[in-house]
């Protein structure tokens, strides 16, 4: 896969999910950060979904996106929204996103 480093980094990632996972009123978005993580790790993913897994994770990651982060719960509305539509795309277009999601390890 292309270097994304640039734009994403498994440690930007997991130091994120951390923060996030203290957080009140975020879990359903860690749980679905967490399911594109899976996908974007797994061999048997094809690459357009890791490439969409990977630049939605990269927006999540990004402090100063369209809502700042720094806004209490409002600040990850932009964040869900992004990490919902990628897995609307993907599910809609790849029936094996359950499988990949599950039984892999559990990252952050």
């Amino acid at each position: 896969m292309t270097d994304h480093s640039r734009h994403y980094s498994d440690d930007a990632y997991r130091g994120k999910m951390g923060r996030m996972g203290k957080m009140r009123g975020v879990s359903d978005l860690v749980a679905s950060a967490q399911r594109l993580y899976r996908m974007m790790k797994s061999p048997d993913t094809p690459r357009w979904v890791k490439l969409m897994a990977v630049s939605s994770l990269g927006y999540l990651i990004l402090p100063t996106d369209a809502v700042a982060d720094l806004i209490p719960v409002a600040g990850f509305i932009d964040d869900a929204s992004l990490i919902a539509a990628t897995l609307a795309a993907i599910g809609s277009r790849w029936d094996k996103v359950e499988d990949q999601s599950e039984g892999l390890d559990e990252a952050a």
